[in-house]
């Protein structure tokens, strides 16, 4: 049996990880930025993926002047983005085997 372990961090880790205020990390947990485990931000464990994507978002919103709401949808987008290009991928990889048969 293959046990997966994931470091984590707590809240007041993750906001001195990010170098941001509490509250600002609380607004980007309410607008569905990071989801962290946990009911309330006293519960929260946050993992190193969800650090990457704060800090993303941070850079978003430093480079582009836009608001937290802002930030979050072009997260969305990029993701949809990203999730359409893959997908692209593997129907031209389809496309080329049909083609070659």
């Amino acid at each position: 049996m293959q046990t997966e372990y994931a470091l984590t961090m707590r809240f007041e880790e993750a906001c001195t990880a990010l170098d941001m205020e509490s509250r600002q990390v609380v607004k980007i947990v309410e607008l569905g930025i990071i989801a962290p485990r946990g009911a309330s931000p006293e519960e929260w464990h946050f993992d190193f993926d969800m650090i990457s994507t704060a800090r993303r978002a941070q850079r978003l919103r430093r480079d582009l002047h836009i608001d937290w709401s802002a930030v979050a949808l072009v997260l969305d987008l990029l993701q949809e983005r990203d999730r359409l290009q893959q997908e692209n991928a593997l129907l031209k990889q389809r496309l080329r085997r049909f083609l070659s048969d």
